[in-house]
């Protein structure tokens, strides 16, 4: 999926990394999590790219990141990612990875939680993939895109709850206005925001 999303890196050294259970590593008993602290994060971030020789990284499908936000808004019973994240420097290109209608174009301007420059786009009837945190976006409510197509940059931490630099795809079946990115585990929530990675182009029609 990053080979479409950022055509430009399709050459770097990707990994998957399981962040929910590397912040463990991170954690001292009786202090404040630093994980919740910006720059440390972003550098924490970068400290695993180079311990695992990559450029970038990505996952964190229904992870338990009650950990790794541990003080945050979250509740742990509301920890689970419903969405991969793919790890990327500020600024970079995002490009589409399927053809589609953008039905939103949004920016959140809550900074603790929030999901800054928000893309919505249909690719099936009523079967939408939300593409968030970015800091530029370069298209508009109403247009029709083609897989390929630029869409924007990815943003800094006032762009995606104060944490390291990423970009959020989760796929979502039916409504989606109300949704967050995060929620509880459970089977009807893995059936509403499946993997995207995993049923990413050309399985696209495996999500309906």
């Amino acid at each position: 999926m990053y080979q479409d999303l950022f055509p430009q890196y399709r050459q770097k050294r990707w990994a998957y990394l399981p962040l929910g259970v590397l912040a463990i590593a991170e954690q001292q008993p009786g202090r404040p999590n630093p994980l919740l602290d910006a720059e440390y994060c972003r550098k924490w971030v970068r400290r695993l790219h180079r311990r695992y020789r990559v450029t970038y990284s990505y996952g964190g499908w229904f992870e338990d990141r009650s950990t790794l936000w541990d003080g945050h808004y979250l509740t742990p019973e509301n920890s689970f990612h419903l969405a991969i994240d793919f790890n990327v420097p500020q600024r970079s290109r995002v490009h589409s990875p399927t053809d589609g209608k953008i039905l939103e174009v949004w920016h959140d301007p809550d900074t603790y939680g929030g999901w800054g420059g928000r893309i919505v786009i249909e690719f099936k009837p009523r079967v939408h993939l939300i593409l968030a945190h970015f800091g530029s976006i370069g298209v508009a409510t109403g247009a029709t895109i083609c897989r390929g197509q630029f869409l924007g940059n990815v943003g800094n931490s006032g762009n995606n709850g104060n944490w390291f630099p990423h970009l959020h795809a989760q796929i979502v079946r039916g409504p989606y206005r109300q949704v967050d990115g995060y929620g509880e585990f459970s089977v009807a929530n893995q059936r509403k925001f499946p993997d995207p990675f995993t049923h990413w182009p050309p399985h696209l029609s495996a999500v309906l």
